[in-house]
């Protein structure tokens, strides 16, 4: 059962305590395992033999380090709703788009998207921008606006062609995310 609103840490709270991601392990840990997180993880005497051995020891250990960075840059975001699911097709750039033109509608309200669906970004066709740009200056990006209270940024308007697909992963993808 998914967890209320209530009950959920606040973006604020799980980024200024990151947890590192468990692993994904191809066996259960065995007996004496010192667990996928621990500093001995892959390298102690009790994972020689293990098929898991590889994955714990090529495991990043420690928090992200990048965490203290985006922190910063998100410290004057006053609400930040992450809208994903694990499934493609089930609708979050069409929620997105919604949600932020529903809650643009207040003039009082600065409205951002930052759309991070690489391999296939809708968000800008979906609100009407996909043939605009971004903006570079010497303080970084400039988002395009779709209404006086209402950004967007996507990797759509970094594409040579509206047309190209974008196919990164890991390291390269989450370069991008964070820089944006």
């Amino acid at each position: 059962m998914a967890p209320s609103l209530e009950q959920s840490d606040s973006v604020d709270d799980v980024l200024s305590n990151p947890l590192k991601q468990k692993p994904q392990l191809v066996a259960p840990e065995p007996e004496h395992c010192p667990g996928p997180e621990s500093e001995q993880a892959g390298s102690a005497d009790s994972c020689a033999g293990c098929p898991n051995q590889a994955i714990c020891a090529s495991a990043p250990k420690g928090p992200d380090p990048d965490i203290p960075v985006i922190s910063s840059r998100l410290e004057n975001v006053k609400r930040k709703i992450l809208v994903l699911s694990g499934k493609g097709g089930v609708g979050k750039s069409t929620f997105t788009s919604l949600l932020a033109h529903a809650f643009a509608t207040n003039p009082d309200s600065n409205v951002g998207i930052m759309d991070t669906d690489i391999c296939g970004p809708s968000i800008p066709k979906m609100m009407g921008v996909e043939d605009e740009t971004i903006h570079v200056s010497g303080s970084g990006w400039t988002p395009v606006w779709v209404m006086d209270n209402l950004a967007v940024m996507s990797i759509q308007f970094m594409l040579p062609s509206r047309d190209e697909a974008v196919i990164w992963r890991g390291p390269k993808k989450n370069g991008l995310i964070k820089h944006t």
